[in-house]
């Protein structure tokens, strides 16, 4: 792996722990609870941010992804388990494209955001951007909880 990568999945890695230590002994009606109508649960964030992570970890390999990011906080209903499941295997992901990034794919076009649009360097460093947006959300939804 590129020094420039294994800098970034290190980075990624450290964020999603953070994650990790937030949600860590929570519970399955701990995730779902809303602290209101008009607020989104812990599980609807991190669903998010899981589908948004497999989406650009996609394109950084160069393939689609026809993924609904915004499909969590629609839901009526979330199941726990299969997040938890997403997020070790989010991981993996992660670990992959960055892995398997040359020096000269950096430079490609990687996506059209809603910044504009950023080559595949951007786009990884926007990945873990973006993760480490919604992780800001969790303490809040817990205080609100009383968590």
């Amino acid at each position: 792996m590129l020094k420039e990568m294994q800098d970034l999945h290190d980075l990624y890695a450290k964020v999603h722990a953070t994650i990790h230590q937030m949600v860590d002994g929570l519970t399955d009606d701990q995730w779902v609870k809303k602290p209101a109508d008009n607020f989104n649960n812990i599980a609807s964030i991190l669903q998010h941010t899981l589908l948004v992570e497999r989406r650009f970890f996609a394109q950084l390999k160069g393939e689609a992804a026809d993924i609904d990011a915004r499909a969590p906080f629609v839901a009526t209903s979330w199941d726990v388990a299969k997040i938890k499941e997403m997020w070790a295997e989010n991981e993996r992901l992660a670990r992959d494209a960055f892995e398997h990034l040359t020096a000269e794919e950096l430079d490609q076009p990687g996506a059209k955001l809603g910044v504009g649009e950023v080559n595949k360097r951007q786009l990884a460093a926007y990945a873990i951007a973006h993760t480490a947006h919604h992780r800001g959300q969790i303490p809040l939804v817990k205080k609100l909880l009383d968590l």
